[in-house]
């Protein structure tokens, strides 16, 4: 039922079970991605999720995604990246770990609001980001 090599191996039904609290959501999730003009996707790499993306170096990302999959756990992520040359440098952190949507789901439109203004400060100091990892050339074909 995991994920190993970036897909999803499990039956229809584990996967209704670990997307349905994302569908309770997905509405919500749409409005705000519109409301901002964000470009929405959903469960990238075969894994349940949405991911809120916008800008273009830096880049700029919001994803809720499952962080458990027994527990039925998500993580609210915030991330601003930019390429520089070979190099990514980025600034990221959780505004939620671990929990439950119910423990959140309340709190998700001032959570993506708050979020999305976080991450706006880091694209309009990328400055700030820091060093993430070397970019590796990829071969040619």
């Amino acid at each position: 039922m995991d994920m190993a090599n970036g897909g999803w191996y499990g039956t229809q039904e584990q996967w209704r079970v670990l997307e349905a609290p994302l569908l309770r959501v997905d509405a919500l999730i749409e409005r705000f991605a519109s409301n901002n003009g964000l470009r929405l996707t959903k469960n990238d790499k075969d894994w349940p999720g949405r991911s809120l993306h916008w800008g273009d170096n830096p880049s700029c990302l919001i994803q809720i995604y499952l962080a458990g999959e027994d527990s039925l756990t998500w993580n609210l992520w915030l991330c601003c990246s930019q390429d520089r040359g070979h190099n990514r440098y980025w600034r990221k952190e959780f505004a939620i770990q671990e929990q439950q949507m119910d423990q959140f789901i309340t709190d998700l439109p001032q959570l993506l609001e708050n979020g999305f203004f976080q991450v706006e400060s880091w694209r309009a100091a990328p400055e700030q980001l820091e060093f993430a990892t070397t970019l590796t050339s990829l071969p040619d074909r």
